[in-house]
């Protein structure tokens, strides 16, 4: 009983201790409702603890949250985009459907998190039937929180990288990475990649720049 808060602790001993002049049938009863209150009293901990994570206000209105039994996790798989995104929460906001993704250990806003929370804004038009004006990007541990507009140059924006995703798929276009050079560094495999990130490149590139400005 080390979740429950003081004050149902306190109720449920008094309670216990007046069982004890009561008969069988009625001790049941209350046996079954003690029971129920210790349940949602746990429930009511393990989503007050799920919003935390994910960086949510007590006052905000919860639909879903993954990992969450009491508001599970939606999961959204559209074969007519072909597209799918599972938002890491839903919440509703004047009477509209708000995507949440979480990125803890983010610093600042990238250019994939946007695209995440894009796909998620049309999936939920499609099977929620109302699109989302905006959507959360909560960062860091701090849960700093970010809105992202749902607006059509976003949306051209994203349709652009899913175009030329669906290209790469089709085999009609050879997929080409651009690691980062301090990512591409630590990476095991990078002896074996043929698209990792060479040293001489970087300093050859840079002897060019400066020969063309000194020039």
């Amino acid at each position: 009983m080390d979740s429950i808060s003081p004050a149902i602790r306190h109720y449920l001993e008094r309670l216990l201790s007046d069982l004890a002049g009561l008969d069988s049938q009625i001790v049941y009863l209350m046996m079954i409702i003690v029971v129920s209150v210790i349940v949602l009293d746990a429930i009511s901990l393990g989503l007050r603890k799920k919003r935390q994570a994910i960086g949510l206000q007590a006052k905000t209105q919860t639909v879903s949250i993954d990992g969450s039994k009491s508001v599970p996790v939606r999961n959204y798989v559209s074969e007519l985009q072909g597209l799918a995104g599972k938002p890491d929460a839903l919440i509703s906001e004047n009477g509209f459907l708000i995507p949440i993704e979480r990125k803890p250990l983010a610093r600042k806003i990238h250019d994939r998190y946007v695209a995440q929370l894009l796909v998620y804004m049309r999936l939920i038009e499609e099977f929620e039937g109302k699109k989302p004006p905006y959507g959360y990007l909560i960062l860091g541990p701090s849960c700093r929180r970010i809105r992202i507009d749902n607006t059509p140059e976003r949306q051209r924006w994203l349709q652009g990288i899913v175009d030329e995703m669906m290209t790469i798929l089709a085999r009609e276009k050879t997929a080409v990475a651009a690691p980062h050079p301090r990512k591409c560094v630590k990476c095991d495999v990078q002896n074996s990649c043929n698209f990792r990130f060479k040293r001489e490149e970087q300093v050859a590139g840079e002897i060019v720049q400066i020969s063309r400005k000194t020039g």
